[in-house]
């Protein structure tokens, strides 16, 4: 097995990245190899190995990055000076505006492959996922309650409600092109007027 300096290791690990998130999105998880990931990248298929133990294990440090960008795009919004409603209505937007604009979310998000992507990720790395997606949700929700721009309650239920209205995108499709921003239109108004009503 060739050994590779730390700049070779470097480059390997953002080819492998960049050709995996590529790979996924054009063929889902399910339906991209190993052979195809490697062939992409011009590497032997053993040198895949020393960088990751399996296609979900690169599939989910892809995720974990498109998550940490999303996060810190929607943490800078959490600090803009707005009334307490209409920052939580621009939170719903820029995060389905995130979602549409990146091709890796929009993929995920298609109808039946975020359920696709659950069945393949080992037990392990799926439970890590949901409990760090928890624990950044509730990190900025006891930011916002400090604010005063939500009022006391459990951060988990907020989270819960939040990420509730956001998975209804994975329904885009059964309810058309046409219904559905009118749907999320309202049920964000809804929600964001439920959750800040103690400070209107």
């Amino acid at each position: 097995m060739p050994k590779f300096s730390e700049t070779e290791k470097d480059q390997i690990r953002k080819s492998l990245l960049n050709k995996g998130r590529e790979l996924f999105i054009q063929y889902g998880l399910a339906k991209t190899s190993i052979d195809d990931i490697v062939h992409a990248c011009g590497i032997a298929k053993g040198s895949f190995y020393r960088f990751f133990s399996s296609k979900e294990e690169l599939f989910y440090v892809i995720l974990k990055q498109e998550e940490e960008v999303r996060a810190n795009v929607l943490m800078q919004l959490f600090r803009e000076d707005l009334p307490p409603k209409q920052l939580i209505r621009a939170f719903f937007h820029k995060s389905l505006e995130l979602v549409e604009e990146n091709p890796f979310f929009r993929f995920l998000f298609q109808d039946g492959e975020y359920e696709r992507v659950i069945r393949k990720l080992p037990k392990a790395l799926h439970e890590e996922w949901q409990s760090q997606d928890v624990e950044h949700g509730v990190e900025a929700v006891n930011r916002l309650i400090k604010r005063g721009v939500l009022p006391n309650g459990d951060p988990q239920l907020i989270v819960g409600i939040m990420k509730a209205v956001m998975l209804l995108r994975l329904h885009k499709d059964k309810f058309g092109e046409t219904l559905f921003p009118l749907v999320m239109e309202k049920i964000i108004d809804y929600v964001s007027e439920g959750l800040t009503k103690e400070h209107e």
